[in-house]
């Protein structure tokens, strides 16, 4: 045998051995569950509330791993799903509240999480509630549709609030348009007389989704809307089962001008939206076991067809707990809509067989939403460019190993009127704009914070001492450090 034969025999076998170790390596797929301004004390296996039943998340959290000092990039939902499925702050975007913003441009669609995994073959679906891009991409002709972004399945709402149980045309004639009966959109395609409760009916999406045939991995974002408000949108026979009253959906007479139409909306709503109403806590607490149970169905889909193994599977909450709409956030201050611990914090779980550790509750790892992102891409092998994201990978952390202590980790929000800062233990809350800030509170029956607020959360993580008078130093370097990251993303510039 000639040198050049020899030669070309062994690399022949190199790459054949080669190609014999990349089909060996499968990729995991991926279940990434979103709920719905969930509180942070409303999960089973916490042990804070004794009304709570949710064994399927308790599951999850005995399988994997409990991240009790996990964070949402915002205190509202549609900015903070964007910087979830970005991995980029939203205030890059000039996103601080409720549809502002320029939104995400033609090329910044193609870098979201999901279009990563698309380009590296995943079969990727976001069902449910969508709702991080405002005012665009809520039709299928704009680029930020959810089919843009890197999704090749789209079933769900492209709004805000969601109702649970009707999106016909002749719904929305005959109740007020505020009572968000938006369209349902099957991949580009509106659905006109589309009925149905929307827990149930998005599950079966997503197992429909995971069921189809194909050798490669799939994604799926799935985005319920429970358990936000108005939870009493329950279906009947789970009404009567639990004793439940039935509340009635506004109707708004024919003829109000819009002014008119507007207050009869607004009347209502400050009797039906309050932490007080007595029958609030039940409705909510039927949503969530309702949505645990439809969780329970896609992880038996798995097992059943053997995928559970190869799945990686992260629940967390798109903000913190509104507890205007009945959530609990147990021991941290606040609520939905503002920035003290309440409205930011989300009970996240994270289970990956094998990988991650189970059973472990850590309270040390301070994780952001912006985390998942390269976490995801690193475990499933799929390489991005250095600082593609404003979040980091923990995928040493999760797995158990000995990582670098993140007690220096700095974490931003802000909302516009009001902004806050993490380092380490120490946080600086400050509300610039008193104004708006009194009004969210009528609006949403809520105690919001004004002035300049600082705490140690090591010490004391219900946020009950403002240390601000106390160490003026930490105030102003914390203020520093806020104006350094607000001019690197060009936040006051965007907004």
């Amino acid at each position: 045998m000639t040198i050049n034969l020899i030669k070309k025999s062994i690399l022949i076998f190199g790459l054949l051995v080669i190609a014999q170790v990349s089909a060996a390596v499968k990729r995991p797929n991926i279940l990434l569950i979103v709920a719905d301004d969930q509180g942070y004390a409303d999960f089973g296996f916490r042990g804070i509330r004794d009304d709570i039943s949710t064994p399927v998340l308790d599951r999850i959290s005995r399988e994997g791993t409990t991240l009790t000092q996990a964070y949402a990039t915002s205190a509202i939902c549609s900015p903070s799903r964007m910087g979830l499925t970005s991995g980029l702050h939203q205030a890059r975007f000039g996103a601080f509240h409720y549809g502002g913003g320029r939104g995400m441009n033609k090329v910044e669609v193609t870098k979201t999480l999901p279009a990563r995994l698309q380009q590296a073959g995943y079969r990727t679906a976001h069902i449910g509630k969508h709702h991080f891009v405002g005012n665009r991409g809520s039709h299928p002709d704009q680029h930020a549709f959810p089919l843009g972004l890197g999704y090749d399945r789209f079933f769900g709402s492209v709004g805000g609030r969601i109702h649970y149980l009707f999106h016909s045309e002749s719904k929305r004639a005959e109740y007020s348009p505020r009572m968000a009966m938006e369209t349902m959109w099957d991949n580009d395609q509106a659905l006109k007389d589309w009925e149905g409760f929307t827990t149930d009916d998005w599950t079966d999406q997503a197992i429909d989704f995971i069921a189809e045939p194909s050798e490669n991995p799939f994604f799926i974002q799935m985005a319920y809307n429970a358990v936000h408000n108005f939870a009493w949108q329950l279906p009947a026979e789970e009404l009567e089962k639990r004793g439940l009253p039935t509340l009635e959906d506004l109707k708004v007479p024919q003829g109000l001008s819009k002014a008119e139409a507007a207050e009869a909306y607004t009347k209502w709503y400050d009797g039906v939206h309050r932490h007080t109403m007595p029958e609030g806590r039940g409705w909510y607490i039927a949503q969530l076991e309702l949505m645990d149970a439809a969780i329970g169905r896609i992880l038996d889909h798995l097992k059943r067809n053997s995928l559970e193994e190869d799945t990686i599977v992260i629940y967390t909450v798109d903000n913190g707990g509104c507890t205007s709409d009945w959530a609990e956030n147990g021991p941290l201050e606040g609520s939905k809509y503002h920035l003290f611990e309440g409205g930011t914090r989300t009970m996240t779980l994270v289970r990956y067989p094998n990988q991650v550790t189970a059973g472990k509750v850590n309270d040390d790892l301070i994780f952001s939403h912006l985390d998942i992102a390269p976490t995801l891409l690193d475990w499933c092998g799929v390489s991005y460019e250095k600082n593609a994201f404003d979040g980091v990978t923990q995928t040493d952390a999760l797995i158990g190993k000995k990582t670098k202590s993140n007690s220096d980790r700095i974490l931003h929000w802000d909302l516009g009127f009001q902004w806050s800062i993490r380092s380490g233990k120490w946080k600086l809350l400050v509300t610039e704009d008193d104004k708006k800030a009194a009004n969210l509170a009528k609006k949403e029956a809520l105690y919001v914070a004004k002035g300049v607020h600082l705490y140690n959360l090591v010490e004391d993580p219900g946020e009950t001492q403002n240390l601000a008078t106390q160490y003026p130093e930490i105030v102003q370097q914390l203020q520093r450090q806020h104006d350094e990251w607000r001019a690197e993303v060009d936040a006051d510039a965007k907004r």
